[in-house]
């Protein structure tokens, strides 16, 4: 009996692992795109980027003991085309399958136009972020492209490195669709109070380039801006391309019901899944915390289905949770903040905190260096808590 795992970062590889805990004693052949040792990707944007860490340090604590394991990784190889019950590989060979976990993440966005140059730079991989902290070392102008987690984070880490930073955001504010204009301004103040400048309402119009390298970035109303380097963070992707014309629905990532299941003994997890969230309906959640809460829900299920018991054991209803650090700022969020209809803000010098509602239901909450309020809601949400008797506890 074979297991393929299409996808070798946090998901795939956690997969692994916890196929071994359920008692599956079959083959597990692990597809990774990548061609590094499996890596933690939070530090690529932050500690890594700033030097404060190399890639030995950051390496997942289990990733090289998937030998251990029987876990056959095959590196630089990445899922190709999906067919009933094979899958082929992007160099051509056909594998068969049993059961088959899909966690192949996402990849950035391009920019229209956008030139293949250098200077001018996606974050993903390690090896992304290895070419940009090269490339730092002797910048003085950052332009970052995009005012969302990954280019906050990395105008942070450029700051820190004494590099003038300059953010770019067509928007009205940097994060507004992912956690709300009020809170994405706050963002905005904590950066522009570093010195960096905060563009919004604009786009680039024109990389200016000389001998294939990047000089400038020209705005949409004519601005020039020098840019030794360009950080592009519009946002990202998930891999589904591989799978059309196959048997998994996909509608912006893979869709799947309560227990990660998109077809029969075909499971997604991580970035890619787009779930039935038992509180928060069907939703799509890139963290780091989602990948890792996936894995025991979709090893449960995919053992018990291969092993002709029920394919829905377990539902995947751990309440989303992300974080990011910048500066001496840690902003949490836990739920789903999409969506959401209504808003409660608390800013009174002692605490910057927010929950959201849709309709009846408190849906997610942020604060910014509150992590006991963080915890206090992640449990109001899981338990149901509407958005009345929430503002009446708060």
């Amino acid at each position: 009996m074979r297991i393929v795992v299409a996808g070798g970062g946090l998901a795939g590889v956690s997969v692994c692992r916890e196929l071994r805990t359920q008692n599956y004693r079959g083959e597990i052949l692990l597809l990774d795109r990548d061609t590094a040792q499996p890596y933690d990707r939070p530090p690529l944007s932050k500690q890594l980027l700033q030097g404060l860490v190399e890639p030995a340090d950051i390496r997942l604590p289990y990733g090289d003991r998937l030998a251990e394991l029987g876990v056959d990784h095959r590196r630089g190889v990445a899922a190709g085309n999906l067919l009933n019950d094979s899958i082929t590989l992007d160099g051509g060979e056909e594998l068969c399958f049993d059961g088959l976990v899909i966690a192949t993440g996402s990849v950035p966005r391009r920019l229209p136009g956008q030139p293949d140059v250098e200077g001018v730079h996606s974050l993903r991989t390690l090896e992304d972020a290895l070419a940009l902290r090269g490339d730092l070392e002797s910048a003085q102008h950052l332009v970052v492209v995009g005012g969302g987690f990954i280019g906050l984070e990395v105008a942070a880490s450029a700051v820190a490195k004494g590099i003038e930073v300059t953010v770019v955001e067509r928007g009205d504010v940097p994060l507004a669709g992912a956690i709300g204009p009020v809170a994405g301004g706050w963002l905005t103040d904590l950066h522009q109070a570093h010195g960096v400048r905060v563009i919004c309402g604009t786009g680039v119009a024109k990389f200016v380039t000389k001998d294939k390298r990047v000089q400038e970035i020209e705005l949409d109303g004519g601005e020039r801006l020098p840019a030794d380097v360009v950080v592009i963070g519009v946002g990202a992707e998930p891999v589904t391309d591989w799978l059309a014309g196959s048997s998994v629905r996909v509608a912006d990532g893979v869709v799947c019901d309560a227990g990660l299941r998109a077809a029969p003994r075909i499971y997604a997890a991580g970035d890619v899944a787009r779930w039935e969230h038992p509180q928060l309906g069907l939703i799509r959640a890139e963290h780091w915390s989602t990948a890792a809460d996936h894995a025991h829900t979709v090893a449960v299920n995919l053992s018990s289905e291969l092993a002709g018991g029920p394919s829905s054991v377990r539902s995947a209803n751990e309440i989303p949770y992300f974080w990011t650090d910048q500066y001496n700022v840690k902003l949490q969020v836990v739920g789903c903040v999409t969506g959401h209809d209504r808003v409660h803000v608390v800013d009174d010098g002692l605490r910057r905190v927010i929950l959201y509602g849709r309709g009846e239901n408190l849906v997610a909450a942020l604060a910014l260096n509150q992590p006991a309020f963080v915890a206090r809601y992640r449990k109001a949400i899981s338990a149901g808590l509407n958005w009345d008797e929430t503002i009446l506890s708060f």
